[in-house]
């Protein structure tokens, strides 16, 4: 009988770690969705002083115009990641085509850093020079990506879906004004 009894209040015991932590582990997006985050894009103007509307105002339209240009790196991504997969499940993978697929990816990566690095320096060229040691100052990814997360410079290759922010899930605002 007294096995019988220590079986149930050890699984009783695992029950309740078990819940427990779920339910630590489910909260952890809600409390902790502003980890990690950076700037938004309304925090960038805050954060530099002395901005003019003018500035602002160009400063906005560039984020704005960066934002197309990535959806399109971003689709273009989706595809190639989409084609890759197919062709590496195949029963007759044809490792010409992989690689083919690969540099392609590669380039628009290639491109995306480019993309990131001028729109840096179109914002940065907008400022005055004190301005310029705020920005500077600021981090060039709001998430601190590659570090421990995967590739991110291009796609988010690890959780999320790239809409929200939050600890390690997805885009931030700031990534769109830096990058």
């Amino acid at each position: 009988m007294n096995t019988q009894k220590f079986k149930k209040v050890v699984l009783l015991a695992v029950a309740v770690l078990m819940i427990t932590g779920t339910n630590t582990f489910a909260q952890r997006g809600r409390n902790y969705s502003d980890q990690g985050r950076g700037f938004n894009r309304n925090q960038i103007c805050e954060r530099i002083p002395d901005l003019t509307e003018d500035q602002q105002t160009k400063i906005e339209a560039l984020r704005l115009e960066q934002m197309k240009d990535r959806t399109g790196f971003r689709n273009q991504m989706n595809e190639l990641r989409a084609k890759k997969q197919t062709l590496m499940t195949s029963d007759n993978a044809d490792m010409k085509e992989i690689n083919s697929v690969i540099d392609q990816m590669t380039g628009i990566h290639n491109k995306m850093m480019k993309a990131s690095a001028q729109h840096r320096q179109d914002v940065r060229n907008l400022l005055t020079d004190d301005q310029k040691v705020y920005f500077d100052a600021m981090p060039m990814r709001g998430r601190g990506h590659k570090q421990g997360r995967g590739m991110r410079q291009g796609g988010n290759y690890g959780r999320g879906n790239m809409q929200g922010a939050g600890y390690g899930r997805g885009y931030n605002n700031m990534n769109d004004t830096n990058n």
